[in-house]
């Protein structure tokens, strides 16, 4: 019933993010957007050809970011899952199964029986056998790595076994002991992790729980492309519940995603100031 949704990050440099993401790891930008939070700031979404939940990796950019200090709780790492067989075929691209993006995010291919439905493979330099499956997982720090293991069995009303989180298809959130020391949002931080749940009506019982025991609830927000909860773990990572519907190509065909900028209908009537604001600063969106 739960999966992992997308996992949203920082950036310095969207051209470069971009240029890793699509150009090397062979993701689609699904969404060419600004941050619904502040509309002057850019958020790019990737993944596989239709943006399924689950393929998704999302940066917002901040120009000029200093460095991350991951201390005391932060969020880490980003895993993704390839086709058993491939591997040779990134390492021969790569040089190895793991890499660092260019905001320094550690990233780890793993392989996992299976391959993408046609549907979502996306055209471009990786031949579809080899293409990337998925988000498969991140790890969550903390001074208390079991009241976060508590939490996700509380709010999800499923046990784990105190180390790690294991959703759909064998994806997983791990729960690690974080350093002493004061976290600093900078560049390759995450932000957030988002987990689905089966339909809206689930955000009342998450409600629910998170008050029965105390959790703080940030807020909800209908992103247009999904809906979202938002609430802390007891250190302070965030983390999303989103739901899965209607999808990317609620304001564009599915063939144009992301080849300009995309909006929610409730951002529709802001178009024109959004792209005079970036145009001014170098910005189309014709990315």
């Amino acid at each position: 019933m739960f999966d992992l949704h997308h996992v949203s990050l920082l950036t310095g440099d969207a051209a470069a993010t971009t240029t890793f993401y699509r150009d090397q790891l062979g993701l689609r930008l699904v969404k060419n957007t600004v941050n619904q939070e502040n509309l002057h700031m850019r958020h790019l979404f990737y993944g596989d050809y239709a943006g399924t939940s689950g393929s998704v990796i999302t940066f917002f950019e901040v120009p000029r970011l200093g460095p991350r200090y991951d201390e005391g709780h932060y969020m880490a790492d980003v895993t993704f899952a390839i086709p058993t067989g491939s591997a040779s075929f990134w390492r021969t691209r790569l040089g190895s199964l793991t890499a660092t993006d260019p905001n320094g995010v550690r990233i780890t291919l793993r392989q996992r029986a299976g391959q993408l439905d046609q549907r979502l493979v996306v055209p471009g330099p990786i031949p579809a056998e080899a293409q990337i499956l998925g988000w498969w997982g991140s790890t969550i720090a903390s001074p208390a790595p079991a009241e976060t293991a508590a939490f996700f069995a509380t709010m999800l009303a499923e046990p784990n076994d105190g180390h790690q989180l294991t959703l759909g298809n064998g994806r997983t959130l791990s729960f690690t002991q974080a350093d002493s020391g004061t976290h600093r949002f900078g560049r390759g931080s995450i932000d957030h992790v988002a987990i689905t749940i089966p339909d809206r009506s689930f955000f009342d019982v998450l409600r629910q729980r998170a008050k029965a025991h105390g959790y703080t609830i940030e807020r909800y927000a209908d992103r247009g492309w999904f809906q979202s909860l938002y609430i802390l773990t007891p250190a302070g990572n965030r983390i999303e519940f989103a739901t899965t519907s209607p999808g990317f190509t609620l304001d564009e065909p599915l063939a144009n995603l992301g080849n300009g900028l995309g909006l929610p209908p409730h951002l529709a009537s802001q178009r024109q100031a959004i792209l005079q604001a970036f145009a001014a600063k170098g910005v189309t969106f014709q990315d």
